[in-house]
């Protein structure tokens, strides 16, 4: 007797009128602490000429009520208008040149609220705001200057040498803010780029290899990209090179170039002006920094089939590859060319493995459906067409005999081919990519009842069927598992076991497991007896294979208990 249980088991998108606040919040809180102060100092310290001391605090009012609003505009509101920052900042600018303008000009203390606006404009439009802010306060406080020292300071020597000394501090201040801006700006659009770095590549190896060089030369800003690499248990070495819109991947020898790196830079990444040179200056990794060297860091055939003069040549290494990627043509490479490639190799590293796996994943998943299709083959087709030969040639005889049964028997023989047409056809639907067998939902009752009895005609033995009445609906691809398991088991036990009579029994033993039992009277199995699980099964290498693959996949359990002969 035998028995099968089954177990079934933002990112914030800005609009034309909106732009990003956190800088703003910065701002509009330093000109609210400078409008604060600049009142309290023309409380404590009244300016000169003193006919304009109330001007002065009448504007310093209403300054810090303007600061105060803004801020509190700022720091409650999500967003910032497109077009208030560049109001705000020449406002500011327009404020600071009156403000300089009647309070003793040329020696105005309030000299430092235009580094104020030039740093404004390095935090809000990076390099190009630093140098146009920088030129609009060094013109500004020209011309308060001259016009100052002439019509509030008259017959007051001018002061050369502080007006050179803040013309130069204004200047060199924004030509380090507007680099500073510059690289703000880089690190920005670096980050940008990297946080763009695309999730999902083409199923096509080429295709997404390509697309992630594409990816890594505009980050990395070279014209040609060079990428090497070997996969566990591939002998072979993969090359692939990215010019502009050309591509070409191909498979060479793994030592085609023989060594391709210097062995003291094997496991490192490095950078080099000129790596065809004899005796070229190196700036490599080392853990916690940078070392440098003079040699030949890469083979010379390499260099020459592919032209190399400056390289960043960044390591790619992952537990199932090992590769370099080299980004040639870059102008004057650095260390931090360096440290931003090797986060793009770590990118690329980590796309190629990807693309490996999803490879691997493809390959099973292949391989699983060549073996269930295997086993369709051998429990569906090629047991019916076993049946359809003991039926043919039964029927051959009773035509040589004139026996009127000749057309029952053709008909059964008709009905089972049918029955195998409309089962081929039903596994050709469930390897279609959809796979309607998992959401079709079915009675599976019915249908082994079906199949049983049609099995039992085929091969003209009595099989009786026993369904419980509380069994649910099941996906048509678990229904058709349960009905190949049992066609197989009653044709095993009429074909090798010898038995006249089978009875099949299908239950729910539990809230989510299926309950399958198959037995009859007749012979056990030749190569063992008692009672065995899957695990022992599998371990003895004994019992029917597609039948024990059939429950492992579905992660249930087979039990058979055979006795001798």
């Amino acid at each position: 007797m035998s028995r099968v249980q089954l177990c079934a088991a933002v990112m914030l998108d800005h609009s034309d009128n909106l732009r990003p606040h956190r800088t703003e919040r910065v701002i509009t809180s330093g000109r609210f602490l400078l409008a604060v102060f600049l009142l309290i100092a023309l409380e404590v310290d009244p300016v000169d000429p003193a006919r304009y001391a109330h001007v002065l605090e009448r504007l310093a009012m209403v300054y810090l009520t303007y600061a105060g609003v803004i801020a509190l505009l700022a720091w409650t509101r999500r967003t910032t208008p497109r077009y208030l920052p560049l109001i705000t900042h020449v406002a500011d600018l327009v404020l600071f040149s009156v403000v300089m303008y009647l309070t003793e000009g040329p020696t105005s203390p309030f000299f430092i609220y235009f580094i104020f606006a030039t740093v404004c404009g390095a935090l809000r439009w990076h390099g190009r705001g630093a140098l146009l802010t920088g030129a609009a306060a060094l013109a500004a406080y020209v011309i308060v200057v001259f016009t100052g020292s002439a019509v509030l300071l008259p017959g007051e020597p001018f002061d050369r040498a502080r007006f050179i000394t803040r013309c130069t501090q204004l200047g060199v201040i924004t030509l380090l803010l507007a680099y500073f801006g510059m690289y703000q700006r880089r690190l920005q659009t670096e980050i940008a780029s990297l946080a763009a770095w695309p999730r999902r590549l083409p199923a096509e190896e080429s295709a997404a290899v390509r697309d992630v060089l594409t990816h890594a030369a505009a980050i990395l800003r070279v014209p040609r990209l060079i990428l090497t690499w070997q996969q566990e248990e591939e002998p072979s070495l993969r090359i692939a090179v990215h010019e502009g819109e050309r591509f070409n991947l191909s498979r060479e020898r793994p030592d085609v170039f023989g060594t391709l790196v210097e062995e003291r830079l094997s496991r490192s990444s490095f950078f080099c002006d000129d790596a065809s040179a004899r005796s070229s200056f190196v700036v490599y990794r080392v853990p916690g920094g940078f070392d440098s060297m003079r040699d030949r860091p890469l083979d010379r055939t390499f260099c020459e089939r592919y032209g190399v003069k400056s390289v960043l040549a960044l390591r790619i290494a992952t537990d199932a590859i090992d590769g370099r990627l080299f980004a040639l043509d870059r102008t004057s490479p650095s260390i931090d060319d360096l440290l931003l490639g090797d986060i793009v190799g770590r990118l690329v590293a980590g796309a190629l493995e990807q693309q490996a796996l999803i490879m691997q994943l493809r390959e099973s998943a292949a391989g699983q459906e060549r073996l269930r299709l295997a086993r369709e083959l051998h429990d569906g087709v090629l047991q019916s067409l076993t049946a359809v030969g003991l039926q043919a040639g039964r029927l051959r005889t009773l035509v040589r005999e004139g026996s009127g049964d000749a057309g029952p028997r053709l008909e059964l023989l008709e009905n089972t081919i049918v029955a195998e047409q409309r089962r081929l056809r039903e596994l050709l639907d469930d390897l279609r990519p959809g796979r309607l067998a998992e959401q079709t939902h079915v009675d599976p009752g019915a249908r082994l009842r079906e199949v049983v009895t049609r099995v039992g005609r085929e091969w003209e033995v009595h099989v009786r069927c026993d369904l419980a009445r509380d069994v649910p609906q099941v996906s048509r691809r678990f229904a058709h598992e349960i009905c190949r398991m049992a066609e197989e088991s009653v044709v095993n036990a009429i074909r090798h076991g010898g038995a006249t009579e089978v009875h099949v029994a299908l239950e729910l033993a539990s809230a989510d497991t299926f309950s399958l039992r198959v037995s009859y009277s007749g012979r056990g199995f030749a190569s063992f007896s008692g009672r065995h699980d899957l695990a022992s099964l599998i371990r003895m290498q004994l019992g029917p294979r597609t039948l024990k693959e059939r429950v492992a996949e579905l992660g249930g359990d087979l039990v058979i208990d055979s006795d001798e002969g």
